[in-house]
């Protein structure tokens, strides 16, 4: 991972598709970084080459689940995560996956 000063104007991002992954990363555990976003670029990331480990392949439906779930969700209980995730340096929609994966919240399936 490499530290940038500033994140680069888009046509430069769009350039480097599928070869840099450019992102805002956010140390929240570093106090002066807290609730700010570092930009930072590293390699794209790559297949390891091989069948990943059970337990990993076993987590892909439950994170599918909530990367679709979100869109399906009312305008007001996005923006009610939004309000929730504000000054946490994590994004609504960040707050509402983790809140799914851990199950702090129940979800109904249906959707």
């Amino acid at each position: 991972m490499t530290v940038l000063t500033e994140m680069p104007h888009q046509a430069i991002i769009d350039g480097f598709k599928r070869k840099v992954d450019f992102y805002l990363w956010h140390p929240s555990c570093t106090p002066e970084f807290r609730g700010k976003g570092v930009a930072v670029a590293r390699k794209w990331p790559r297949s390891p080459g091989h069948l990943r480990a059970s337990a990993v392949m076993a987590q892909w439906a439950d994170f599918t689940y909530a990367a679709t779930a979100w869109p399906l969700l009312s305008e007001e209980i996005q923006d009610a995560y939004r309000a929730l995730a504000e000054g946490s340096g994590i994004s609504g929609r960040d707050l509402f996956t983790r809140s799914y994966l851990s199950g702090l919240f129940r979800y109904d399936h249906t959707l």
